[in-house]
């Protein structure tokens, strides 16, 4: 008996759902899995990077950013959600000044203790992390993916009266991988256009999630949901700004996919196109 594949994303902050594996979600949601979202923080300590947002009193950003989050769910199709809800660790220059008590000061264990009973309870086929990299220096990013890996491993043996669960295939997003960065300036760049990829190429150093991915997701049809729950976090996205500084159709064009690295567990098949291929879903 197959019963109905479920996925689960982890991620740090509010809109980090929207700009990471929004499409693949909302295509595994649409084909019939249950697809589940952890979000890490609270995201109280974010700055407004919409200039065209008007200014918030420090105590209104949480929130804020909670409804938008809220919207954001509705768009893409979570089924279930579970909040954690730690203080955002903010992004300080110098990691030693990060505050007392916020998500990457707090233990792994702790965080992992937390999200390891999630996964009992949801079992999970497949869940989505950072890259080991945090896929950028945010300290949040990159105690999601210690907090994911740990919590994986203590998710795996039963705690009371849950039974343990073993994640069968944890992987990452690649999210800005090279070779997408690099199809969608060679379009541009061939049809006259200006790119604004061409600094980030050149500057860019090695990353995790340069990588060749094991499984890509087609989500051409999926975008437009995906740019919709990006708009929802207004807060954070300037409808103007880079984030929809690319024409669809060129992305759609050059670079319709989501890609994704194997972290643990099952190994993707070659030429695996969804993030379930492989795997044994009867349970």
């Amino acid at each position: 008996m197959t019963t109905a594949p479920r996925l689960l994303f982890v991620h740090a902050h509010p809109d980090d759902e929207s700009s990471k594996g929004a499409a693949t979600a909302a295509r595994a949601a649409d084909e019939g899995a249950e697809v589940i979202l952890v979000t890490a923080t609270d995201g109280a300590a974010g700055d407004i990077l919409n200039p065209s947002y008007p200014p918030l009193e420090p105590h209104e950003m949480g929130p804020v950013r909670e409804r938008e989050l809220a919207r954001a769910i509705e768009i893409i199709g979570f089924t279930r959600v579970h909040l954690l809800d730690y203080p955002d660790s903010g992004l300080p220059e110098d990691l030693a000044d990060i505050p007392s008590g916020c998500f990457a000061d707090i233990s792994v264990e702790e965080s992992a203790t937390r999200l390891a009973q999630v996964l009992r309870e949801e079992r999970p086929h497949v869940v989505v992390t950072y890259p080991p990299d945090g896929g950028y220096p945010h300290p949040d990013h990159i105690r999601v993916y210690e907090t994911t890996m740990a919590a994986v491993e203590l998710a795996a043996h039963d705690d009371g009266e849950i039974a343990g669960w073993q994640v069968p295939r944890t992987v990452f997003g690649t999210g800005f991988p090279r070779t997408r960065l690099e199809a969608i300036h060679a379009t541009l760049t061939e049809r006259g256009l200006e790119s604004p990829y061409a600094g980030w190429l050149e500057d860019r150093s090695h990353r995790d999630a340069d990588q060749d991915p094991d499984i890509i997701v087609d989500v051409a049809e999926w975008l437009d949901r995906r740019d919709a729950a990006l708009l929802a976090h207004a807060t954070q996205i300037d409808p103007d700004g880079r984030w929809f500084s690319i024409p669809r159709e060129i992305e759609v064009e050059a670079f319709p996919w989501e890609t994704y690295c194997v972290l643990g567990g099952v190994a993707a098949p070659d030429g695996a196109t969804s993030l379930f291929d492989g795997l044994d879903l009867s349970t």
